[in-house]
């Protein structure tokens, strides 16, 4: 699931985001801070580390379309990853931090 309404390919062949999908992953990243948004982009280098919980709080709070745009691009910028260890890592981390926003 991609973002909402950016039907289609929405990574040019080239790995770069389209003019739309920069423009939503820039509001995406908008709502994280820097040092979050780089603990996230870690957290996909199959290191298994994982968000700490409040960058978990920030990344649910983003939802999860803003996620699953984040991971498109990943999978489309990082072609010697395989696309599905990429797709497998981002429902780890979303899962994880959906539990940790739970948590009373």
């Amino acid at each position: 699931m991609g973002a909402p309404g950016l039907a289609g390919r929405s990574v040019a062949p080239s790995g770069e985001p389209t003019p739309k999908l920069s423009k939503y992953l820039a509001g995406c990243a908008a709502k994280l801070t820097g040092k979050c948004g780089a603990e996230i982009f870690l957290s996909f280098s199959g290191n298994n580390n994982n968000p700490s919980d409040s960058c978990c709080q920030k990344l649910v709070t983003t939802g999860i379309d803003c996620h699953n745009a984040f991971t498109e691009f990943l999978e489309a910028k990082e072609p010697q990853e395989n696309p599905s260890k990429i797709s497998l890592r981002s429902l780890d981390i979303w899962n994880h931090c959906v539990a940790v926003a739970a948590k009373p």
